[in-house]
């Protein structure tokens, strides 16, 4: 998902890191002396994957430029370099005005929770934003305020702190619309992780495929569709999420029941890059400065 907004912000061709490690071990993928070799979102790279890089591009005499927050989500990997650059360094350069968020309150306590300053949490809670309670207490609150969201025509999304927790929430989103009738289950298919999809569901690919195409686009891991229709081999017909017609493609059985589940709940590493106009987190006691 990120290599293709980054490719429509700049009009230039993008490639993330693994397909193009994996382009490169195949011979097919070199840099050029003096080739300026920009990783976005570099804080999500491993530390291994990122000595990689900068091992090729040290070799061909081309120039690495790391991009990222390394106060943001980390790599799920052995990770850790790009905060260790940072801090060994005094003059990388910083962005001091946040532009994503209208409402004065969201800046400065983006801010403020960036830098792990509690006073974000005092923030929020002064303009009604924190409900506390038991966990499942929590899970149904936010999954009430997302159901009334989306009955009001607004794009939403509910944010659990684990994969179990986005499992129970999608089920019950997915019983919720087959009762308003949204899902039909006359016909479903099973995922990997013990749901099911029917057409009228929201799911999301996990897995990259440059064989399956949708429109001028491509699935990619973390893309949302909505099931348009079954067929019997357990493939499903889905369009981007995004659109009201056109970008179908078909997602064969094989990949739908390795590689698809249910988009109503999701991770925080999930939930990047969707764009909604509200979202519902849970927060545990576990739950990292990042992940918040």
């Amino acid at each position: 998902m990120a290599s293709s907004v980054l490719a429509d912000d700049l009009e230039i061709s993008t490639e993330n890191t693994a397909m193009w490690l994996t382009r490169y071990d195949r011979g097919e993928a070199r840099f050029a002396a003096g080739q300026l070799v920009i990783i976005d979102e570099a804080r999500l790279d491993g530390t291994l994957v990122l000595a990689r890089f900068v091992r090729a591009a040290f070799g061909a005499g081309a120039k690495v430029l790391l991009v990222g927050d390394w106060a943001q989500l980390q790599s799920g990997e052995t990770g850790g370099a790009f905060g260790m650059l940072v801090a060994d360094r005094d003059d990388a350069p910083e962005l001091v005005d946040v532009h994503r968020f209208v409402h004065v309150l969201e800046k400065r306590a983006s801010l403020d929770l960036r830098y792990g300053r509690a006073i974000a949490i005092d923030a929020y809670g002064r303009h009604g934003r924190i409900v506390e309670g038991d966990a499942a207490a929590m899970a149904d609150a936010a999954y009430t305020a997302w159901r009334r969201d989306r009955e009001a025509g607004v794009a939403s999304v509910v944010i659990g702190e684990s994969r179990d927790a986005d499992v129970t929430l999608n089920r019950r989103a997915r019983a919720d619309l087959v009762l308003d009738g949204v899902v039909d289950v006359y016909a479903e298919v099973a995922l990997h992780d013990g749901t099911a999809a029917s057409v009228g569901d929201l799911v999301v690919t996990r897995q990259n495929d440059r064989r399956l195409h949708a429109g001028r686009d491509w699935v990619r891991n973390g893309k949302r569709w909505t099931v348009t229709g079954l067929r019997r081999d357990g493939s499903l017909v889905v369009r981007q999420a995004s659109h009201s017609r056109g970008g179908l493609v078909v997602l064969p059985a094989s990949y739908v029941a390795a590689h698809v589940e249910l988009g109503y709940a999701v991770t925080a590493y999930r939930a990047q890059g969707t764009t909604t106009d509200t979202a519902h987190a849970l927060v545990e006691p576990t739950t990292t400065r990042e992940n918040l």
